[in-house]
Formats: structure tokens, C-alpha cells, sequence
């Protein structure tokens, strides 16, 4: 028998990762930095340029709040792919490739920030070059999304798979996952709108595709507490054999 270390500090770990997140990213970006909702792909480089100048303090603090906070959302998904390793038998592949995903997925919702800080970063910049910085920090943000669902469905698989009298996360989140993985899936829409439900601020590419996979993790992290602060009660001492 594996033995099975005792997983309780790693609370503090998805409280912190949970909190950290919320806190710094969504405060930072959607409250100081003014960006909820985005801003309109139809404004004008005019309009753009006024906004960053006009704006300009805030969007610098909001957007380096936001920066800071994408670090934090690495350990929670982390944490799932140790969950995740415990089910699968032999070579742990959707464990790490959901690891990988969660990094991919950190990098594509950190590196915008900093575009969107460059075009904040010289008033005197010209309004086009504000303009195309500004059209590039969003559609990176908006657009990648295999990141997400690869998450989602190697997640999936580990919870539907998991035969233990006590699984890590109940069946209907991993079904749960598959449509949320769906749902992020119009994403790569955003280039060809600049208005309607495809467009980066609309129903589909923001307000499902974003709002979504952030309460599914906030799920998550519930479940992985509670799957640790069950674990005295279901392993007595580790045992070697």
C-alpha cells in the first residue's frame, strides 16, 4: 500500500491560492483598472487613448494587482493534480497534463496585464500604438481557451474514474467541468467580432467563458478542503506494505 502523507496544511494552501486570487486579480483589474465590463471592441483609437490617459493611475495600480494575482492561481490546480494522481494507475498523464494546462492557462491570463500596462505606461504615446496595444492585450486574453478546457476534461476523467468509496470531488462537478469546457470553447471567435455575443465583452466570450471556469474553481477549492479535512477520519497512520 502507498502511503498516503497527511494532506491537512495544504488548507491553507487553497485558502490562501483562493483568496490571493480574488483579491488581487479581480479587485485589481475589474475594480481599480475599471475593466468590467472590457471595454467595447467598437470605441475608437481616440476613445482608447483617452481612457489610458484619463485612467492612467488606476489602470497601472489595478493591472500590476491583477499581474501579482495570477501567481496565485498555479497552487490550487496544483493541488488538484496531486488528487488527480491518486486515481490514475501507472504513469499519472491527465495529472500532469492538467498541470501544464493550469500553467498555460496563468501565462495567457498574466502576459495581457502587461500589454495593457505598456500601452498605459507613456501618455504621450500615440493614440494608434495605445490602440493596437490595447486590441492585442485583449485578444490574448480572450482568445485562448484550450487552455481551460483541457483542464476541465482531463479533470473529468480523474473524477469519473475515481471507484473509491469516498471520490475527491463528486461526479457532478466533473460533468459539471465538461460543460464548462464547452462553454469556453467559442473563445477563439473573438478576432472575427467586434460586436454581439463572440465579441471579447460579450455574453459567450466574457461573461460564460470567463464567469464560468472562476465559480467551477471556486467549487473546487470547497471540495479540495473538504477532502482534506476528511482524511483523518479515512486514514488511521500510513501503512507500508
Amino acid at each position: 500500500m502507498i502511503i498516503m502523507q497527511d494532506k491537512r496544511p495544504l488548507i491553507l494552501v487553497a485558502i490562501v491560492s483562493m483568496a490571493m486570487t480574488i483579491l488581487l486579480y479581480g479587485v485589481g483589474m475589474f475594480l481599480i483598472a475599471g475593466y468590467l465590463p472590457p471595454p467595447s471592441p467598437l470605441l475608437t483609437e481616440p476613445e482608447i487613448a483617452a481612457m489610458y490617459r484619463e485612467n492612467h493611475t488606476s489602470i497601472i495600480a489595478g493591472l500590476t494587482m491583477a499581474f501579482l494575482g495570477t501567481g496565485f492561481m498555479l497552487p490550487l490546480w496544483v493541488m488538484a493534480s496531486v488528487f488527480m494522481a491518486e486515481v490514475e494507475e501507472g504513469f499519472p498523464y491527465f495529472s500532469i497534463m492538467q498541470a501544464l494546462c493550469a500553467l498555460a492557462t496563468t501565462l495567457f491570463t498574466a502576459l495581457p496585464n502587461l500589454i495593457w500596462l505598456a500601452a498605459a505606461f507613456r501618455i504621450d504615446r500615440p493614440d494608434e500604438l495605445v490602440y493596437m496595444l490595447h486590441d492585442l492585450g485583449w485578444i490574448m486574453w480572450a482568445t485562448p481557451s484550450w487552455g481551460f478546457a483541457f483542464q476541465f476534461i482531463c479533470f473529468a476523467i480523474c473524477g469519473l474514474s475515481d471507484k473509491r468509496e469516498t471520490p475527491f470531488v463528486p461526479r457532478w462537478l466533473c460533468y459539471l467541468g465538461l460543460w464548462v469546457a464547452l462553454c469556453v470553447l467559442v473563445t477563439p471567435l473573438v478576432p472575427f467580432f467586434t460586436d454581439g455575443p463572440f465579441a471579447w465583452n460579450g455574453l459567450f466570450s466574457f461573461w460564460v467563458a470567463f464567469i464560468s471556469p472562476n465559480l467551477w474553481s471556486t467549487l473546487l477549492a470547497v471540495y479540495v478542503i473538504k477532502r482534506i479535512r476528511s482524511q483523518p477520519s479515512e486514514i488511521k497512520g500510513a501503512v507500508n506494505a
